[in-house]
């Protein structure tokens, strides 16, 4: 393990600097030469480099255009939820080394520079209130996060509980306390004030939230922005803001789930008003049209196409849910990679290429071990999210749908989304053929 990571050490520090720059979006419209470069910024440290901030539709800090390279961070044995970074869980992840492992896999295999995670506010329990992530662990994270040459996103809301407790407000003022009283800000590129706001109200139909005719939960979801945009822009007004929309739940606007951050509340205010850029997610390749569809309204800042990716099981007798022929981890456009998880992939990769979006965030890193579960492989007791991690796991997998198996090893997709990023697919390949031992 130490002789592949070393002999990988100077390609790292080499394409650090380059994959701010691989992607189309060369974000022109302020030139670099108009920033003046601090001696102490060195991209590999974002922290040094600064916060993001916005100009025209991308995003720049002191050394730069900065490209979104982002992936979604979970721990594979504690699921698709903030579990990971509950105080208990993160600290027996780094006593048993998970937690660094699959940093280096974020780092050395993907060459992300942004990880995406779910923390879970304070909630009330009786008479208690539960707080079940620290200050001290997400920084912590965000430390070795940037250790690495990544920022971090936050989401701190999925679900439709619309009501600001004093609790959650005073860890969220406590938590941008903790990270300005160390200097550290700049180590978090954005908060997501909720993962995805028009998914709540019909889980079993996928009905689009916000844009059926509900005008009690429309009103309760700006609002519930308003006043969390409110309580952190008053104690950081450098840090961005976004919110989450999924834009493939039934709607009976033209444009589905991008119309929602144009539609008004009963104040007349909309989510694009409110935030500092616009975070659409898609799974189903439509990453062109999305931005496209945002365009039309007149809206010219960052887009981030915050979720992408496709599951490689649970499906094995449909070609869609996985990772198809070996020809699909090289060109997953060819005629017999047609629809497969790698296909969906790069079709959204390619729209982050062409259009001006600000970058991207795949989803997610790595399998779930819920995937184990006896009923795994019969393709309707489990959701397929669990399948959707651009890394292997190891364990049992269903026949036909996943071939990359081994524990830490990259599919097919993992491939496309580290090509995406650094522009070198002949280094992607060698990642993808080496197994890097936990």
């Amino acid at each position: 393990m130490k002789k592949v990571f070393a002999s990988l050490g100077i390609v790292l520090l080499l394409l650090g600097i380059q994959a701010r720059f691989s992607s189309k979006q060369a974000m022109t419209a302020s030139p670099v030469q108009s920033f003046k470069q601090p001696n102490t910024c060195q991209p590999a440290t974002p922290s040094t480099c600064g916060q993001l901030r916005i100009d025209g539709a991308g995003f720049f800090d002191q050394y730069g255009p900065w490209v979104m390279h982002g992936v979604q961070f979970f721990l594979p044995q504690y699921g698709i939820n903030g579990r990971t970074f509950w105080d208990a869980e993160y600290n027996q992840a780094i006593q048993d080394g998970s937690l660094d492992y699959w940093l280096g896999r974020a780092q050395q295999a993907l060459y992300a520079n942004l990880l995406r995670i779910f923390v879970d506010l304070p909630l009330a329990s009786g008479q208690q209130v539960v707080i079940p992530t620290s200050y001290a662990t997400l920084y912590d994270f965000a430390s070795r996060a940037n250790a690495r040459g990544m920022r971090l996103g936050i989401s701190i809301h999925n679900s439709d509980e619309w009501t600001l407790t004093s609790g959650q407000q005073q860890w969220i003022e406590g938590m941008l306390s903790y990270f300005l009283e160390r200097d550290s800000l700049a180590m978090l590129a954005y908060i997501n004030l909720d993962n995805e706001i028009n998914n709540y109200c019909d889980p079993h139909h996928r009905r689009d939230c916000l844009a059926n005719p509900k005008q009690a939960y429309l009103d309760q979801a700006i609002d519930w922005i308003r006043q969390t945009r409110a309580l952190i822009k008053a104690r950081t007004p450098q840090i961005l803001i976004t919110v989450g929309m999924s834009t493939e739940l039934i709607a009976p606007a033209a444009k589905g789930g991008i119309a929602n951050y144009f539609l008004r509340d009963q104040h007349g205010v909309s989510l694009a008003s409110l935030i500092d850029f616009l975070a659409p997610h898609n799974y189903g390749g439509r990453g062109l049209w999305l931005i496209t569809s945002i365009r039309e309204y007149g809206y010219r800042g960052p887009v981030v196409l915050e979720e992408y990716g496709f599951p490689t099981d649970p499906f094995p007798g449909s070609v869609h849910w996985s990772e198809g022929p070996a020809i699909c981890r090289i060109n997953p456009l060819f005629a017999a990679c047609f629809e497969t998880a790698p296909f969906y992939v790069e079709t959204n990769l390619n729209a982050l290429r062409q259009a001006d979006y600000a970058g991207g965030v795949a989803w997610m890193l790595a399998d779930i071990q819920e995937k184990e579960l006896p009923t795994a492989c019969d393709g309707y007791s489990i959701p397929s999210d669990l399948w959707t991690g651009l890394f292997a796991v190891g364990g049992s997998y269903c026949n036909g749908g996943t071939l990359t198996r081994d524990f830490g090893r990259p599919k097919a997709t993992a491939t496309r989304v580290c090509f995406y990023h650094i522009n070198n697919l002949e280094l992607c390949l060698q990642h993808a053929a080496l197994t890097i031992q936990p």
